[in-house]
C-alpha cells in the first residue's frame, strides 16, 4: 500500500532543493539547505514547536523553528559560513509562501521579494528569473493536484459523522456505489458487502481517502480534525493484510489525527498486538460492545485508551461518568460496532 503523505512530504522536499540550487546557484550547500528543510516540514505539517505556544500562528513556529536551525549551524560550522546560513534563513522565510501559493497574486508578490534577496546575493540582476521560478512553482503545484486527484474514486466516498456535535470529531465509514445485478436479493448484497475480506478491502480505501483529506485539511491549515476509523477485529489474525492497511497512515503528521476504533471484543482476543501498535504511535479508541463487563480488571484496561465509545443506557454509564480516570475518556455514540 503507498503511503500518501510520505510521498507528498518526499516529493515537497525535492521541490524546495530544486528551489534552493535555482536560487542560491554557486552559494546552495546541500546540508545547510537540508536542515531547514527538515525543519520546515516538521513544523509546516505538525503545526508543533517545543516552547511555542499554541496560540502562535503557523507562520510564527515556522520562523521561530528556522531561526532555531540558524543558531544551531552558527554554533557548530566555521564563522566563515555564517553569512551564507543567514543568506539561506532569509530565503527559507518564503518557503511557506511557495508552499501554499496557489494564488496568482500571492505567488507574484513571493517570486517578488525572492528576487530582490537573490539580486543583493549575487550582487546581480536576472530577468529570466521570475518567469522561470513562476514555470517551475506552476508545474509542481499541478503535479501535486494531480498526485492527490489521483487517490478519488467515484465509487467510494467517506461518510462523515460528527461526534457530539463537536465539528473536530468525526467517526468515518465507507459508503460505495457499487450497482449490484437485479438478480441478487437486498440480503445477499448485505452479506456481500459484510463478508470479512471485502469489509478489509473496504476499509483500505476508507484509510487511503481519509489520509488525502487530512493532507488537504494540513495544507488548508486545519490542524483540529480526528477522524475515528474502524479496525476490522477479522483483520489482526492476517499479518501482512494488517501491516499493508497501516502502512497507508503510518506516518508522524497523519497518525495523530486519527483514532483507530476497535470492539472489546477484538481486544481481548488481541491485546498484545494493540499494545504493540499502541508503543508504534497509533492512537486507539475502544468501543464497548456487549462483549465488555463492567469490573475492576476491564477498567484497568480501559485507562490505556484515549477515548472509550459507550452506548448511554449501559447501566455502568453513570459510575463510569463518575471515574476520574475514565469519566472524560467517555464519547457516547449511537452504536458500537
Amino acid at each position: 500500500m503507498i503511503n500518501i503523505m510520505d510521498e507528498y512530504t518526499n516529493f515537497t522536499k525535492r521541490c524546495l532543493n530544486n528551489y534552493m540550487k535555482y536560487i542560491l546557484d554557486k552559494q546552495y550547500d546541500k546540508g545547510i539547505v537540508n536542515r531547514y528543510i527538515d525543519k520546515y516540514i516538521d513544523v509546516r505539517y505538525s503545526n508543533y514547536l517545543d516552547e511555542a505556544t499554541e496560540s502562535a500562528t503557523l507562520s510564527k513556529k515556522i520562523n521561530k523553528g528556522l531561526k532555531e536551525v540558524t543558531d544551531s549551524l552558527e554554533e557548530t560550522l566555521p564563522v566563515s559560513r555564517i553569512e551564507r546560513i543567514r543568506n539561506i534563513e532569509k530565503i527559507f522565510k518564503y518557503v511557506h509562501g511557495l508552499d501554499t501559493s496557489y494564488l496568482l497574486e500571492s505567488r507574484s508578490k513571493v517570486i517578488e521579494n525572492i528576487s530582490i534577496i537573490r539580486t543583493e546575493l549575487h550582487k546581480e540582476e536576472d530577468p529570466g528569473f521570475s518567469s522561470t521560478f513562476d514555470k517551475m512553482l506552476r508545474e509542481d503545484i499541478k503535479k501535486k493536484k494531480e498526485f492527490l486527484d489521483s487517490f478519488n474514486s467515484d465509487t467510494f466516498s467517506l461518510v462523515k459523522t460528527k461526534i457530539n456535535k463537536n465539528s473536530n470529531l468525526l467517526r468515518v465509514s465507507v459508503k460505495d456505489n457499487i450497482k449490484f445485478p437485479e438478480l441478487y436479493s437486498d440480503i445477499a448484497i448485505d452479506k456481500a458487502r459484510h463478508k470479512d475480506s471485502i469489509n478489509e478491502d473496504i476499509m483500505a480505501i476508507g484509510y487511503t481517502l481519509t489520509t488525502v483529506e487530512i493532507i488537504n485539511n494540513l495544507l488548508n491549515n486545519n490542524f483540529n480534525n480526528i477522524y475515528y476509523l474502524p479496525l476490522p477485529k477479522s483483520i489482526f489474525s492476517k499479518t501482512t493484510k494488517i501491516n499493508r492497511l497501516l502502512s497507508i497512515i503510518d506516518n508522524e503528521f497523519i497518525i495523530e489525527h486519527i483514532n483507530l476504533v476497535v470492539t472489546f471484543a477484538a481486544f481481548k482476543l488481541y491485546k498484545s498486538t494493540i499494545i504493540e501498535l499502541m508503543h508504534k504511535g497509533f492512537l486507539f479508541t475502544i468501543a464497548l460492545d456487549d462483549s465488555f463487563n463492567y469490573c475492576s480488571e476491564n477498567l484497568e484496561y480501559l485507562e490505556i485508551f484515549n477515548n472509550i465509545f459507550m452506548l448511554k443506557d449501559k447501566y455502568y454509564y453513570k459510575d463510569m461518568s463518575k471515574n476520574g480516570k475514565l469519566g472524560k475518556r467517555i464519547i457516547i455514540v449511537d452504536e458500537v460496532e
